[in-house]
């Protein structure tokens, strides 16, 4: 059976609703998955990025900003969000309230890459596994980042693409492979588990990688 992209399912009407969605309860609680994972998250980014307070960041499929508010206040950093969600572009503004965060949709992105547009490094938390066509968003990551920009990814080892008949549904879709295809693998590992949950320790991969 053939099935339809769903991509409105990311299109929240409040900050609740859009914190569930982000970080679903996964054998824990959002709430504690919110406050424990995300220093942890930005503890694994900045071992692998190189940033401080001139660096542009992309940060594709941003949500609310829930990890680019952290960067930001850790590093003074300024950062690009990206997101298909509407909804979560306009609650990023307000979940951030800073003169260092903007976020557009991927049609914007795209335009202001033709436009020469060029980030530092880049992050991708939990978005690849969701996305319609995972290599069309690699190849428009590449295209923004510097020569020897480094990209940061923590995703699903196995897709979860949003249909409307049959809800999230894994297409087999190896993002790992993909991103090999275009980027130079530096790092990866599993998340730890006293960060998060057992579940997401054994169901999740981090990767470091390099624009070549």
């Amino acid at each position: 059976m053939r099935v339809t992209y769903n991509p409105a399912i990311f299109n929240v009407s409040d900050l609740a609703a859009a914190m569930g969605i982000i970080l679903t309860p996964q054998d824990s609680t959002t709430a504690a998955r919110w406050q424990n994972e995300t220093p942890y998250v930005a503890d694994l980014i900045g071992q692998s990025l190189a940033i401080d307070s001139n660096s542009v960041l992309l940060d594709y499929g941003c949500g609310i900003g829930r990890v680019a508010k952290e960067l930001i206040a850790r590093h003074g950093c300024r950062v690009i969000g990206v997101d298909i969600s509407p909804q979560m572009r306009a609650l990023a503004a307000v979940y951030l309230d800073s003169d260092r965060f903007f976020a557009c949709p991927p049609a914007m992105f795209g335009h202001l890459l033709d436009r020469g547009l060029i980030v530092d490094s880049a992050l991708a938390v939990w978005v690849l596994q969701h996305c319609f066509k995972p290599a069309d968003d690699i190849t428009r990551i590449r295209r923004a980042l510097r020569a020897d920009g480094r990209l940061f990814v923590l995703n699903n080892i196995h897709r979860a693409v949003p249909t409307l008949e049959k809800g999230w549904v894994n297409d087999r879709i190896d993002v790992r492979a993909q991103l090999c295809n275009e980027f130079a693998l530096l790092q990866e590992g599993a998340p730890a588990v006293e960060r998060t949950t057992p579940m997401i320790a054994t169901t999740t991969f981090w990767a470091t990688f390099q624009r070549s």
